[in-house]
């Protein structure tokens, strides 16, 4: 089976009910062969192929890919530990991808209300505050 090649027919073979997880894992790696990697790991996290889902961690931490990594996250937190974000942001830096590695930087810098304690108003924490609520809370 050759990998879909219209955005349609992928996301029919994806979300269909017949589809086998057998054959979207050999999707998956057609897709990996390919190095599209994103959608290689749509296809191993629907099928649940966990080898072939650290495969892909695999690469992403070779590469600094924190794109990769995040939604390795997003699919099982248990998946990508401190250690790995910070291998990754490493990696980036070295391959020269500077946002790859901010990223990282961002995502475990201390909340503003830590930078510049008591700047906020009395009763209140940052998660209270009109755009501080992370999306994962919303």
């Amino acid at each position: 089976m050759a990998v879909p090649t219209h955005y349609l027919r992928k996301r029919d073979l994806l979300h269909s009910e017949r589809t086998s997880p057998q054959v979207l894992s050999r999707v998956g790696r057609e897709f990996l062969s390919l190095q599209r990697y994103s959608d290689a790991l749509d296809f191993f996290e629907k099928a649940r192929d966990m080898d072939s889902i650290r495969n892909v961690k695999r690469y992403a931490l070779q590469e600094g890919d924190t794109f990769l990594l995040a939604r390795l996250e997003r699919f099982d937190r248990s998946l990508v530990s401190r250690e790995d974000w910070d291998t990754a942001a490493a990696q980036a830096i070295a391959k020269g991808k500077a946002s790859m590695a901010e990223f990282v930087q961002r995502r475990f810098a201390p909340p503003p209300a830590a930078a510049g304690a008591g700047t906020a108003a009395p009763g209140t924490t940052p998660a209270e505050m009109p755009g501080e609520t992370p999306l994962a809370e919303v």
